[in-house]
């Protein structure tokens, strides 16, 4: 019996501070307005579109959804499917995200304000990721489009009174697709 008020008790805790921590802090992409999700594109290409998504380094705030969703749904080709076999008649995306840690010191700040359930604030303004696509067509590689994504992070107790901000700013899994998006039109001069 006391083992089980125990457990709840801690359970209640974890999810108490898990909800302190992420209700208290503020999230800006830079260079990212805010953006509905994108509609899908007029389908277009008749040859095989063929994508590997990548393996996401670090906790996922909607990115690797709304690259699933974008290759799956609203790509400008009539197939599309998962894989990782270049084609000898199509196309081959190959994505890449890599992880940008914060810096060393707002890492140490990131640490002890989740340990005090944001009563220490913590900042970082070099979080973000470095998102690769690869193109390969008809069994060779085209070209790497290379983009970035930066982001701004705070967390701290009394921005609790503000977090309506982040209802104007743009959310990870829209900027991905945004960028996504941006690909596609950058390399249309392969298709």
């Amino acid at each position: 019996m006391i083992t089980g008020i125990k457990k709840n008790v801690f359970r209640i805790s974890i999810a108490g501070l898990l909800l302190t921590v992420l209700g208290n802090c503020l999230i800006d992409y830079k260079g990212c307005e805010k953006a509905d999700a994108l509609n899908i594109q007029k389908k277009i290409y008749d040859k095989k579109l063929v994508y590997n998504l990548p393996y996401f380094p670090q906790f996922n705030l909607g990115g690797k959804e709304a690259l699933e969703t974008y290759f799956q749904i609203k790509t400008p080709f009539k197939t599309t499917e998962a894989g990782e076999n270049i084609p000898k008649d199509g196309y081959l995306v190959n994505v890449q995200v890599q992880y940008k840690s914060p810096t060393t010191p707002a890492l140490v700040f990131l640490a002890a304000s989740t340990l005090t359930a944001t009563i220490l604030p913590a900042f970082s303004r070099h979080d973000g990721y470095d998102i690769r696509y690869t193109l390969y067509k008809d069994g060779k590689e085209m070209e790497t489009f290379a983009y970035t994504i930066e982001r701004d992070y705070g967390q701290w107790l009394p921005l609790i009174f503000v977090i309506w901000l982040n209802q104007d700013t743009a959310t990870e899994r829209s900027v991905f697709e945004r960028v996504t998006e941006i690909f596609f039109k950058d390399a249309s001069k392969y298709f």
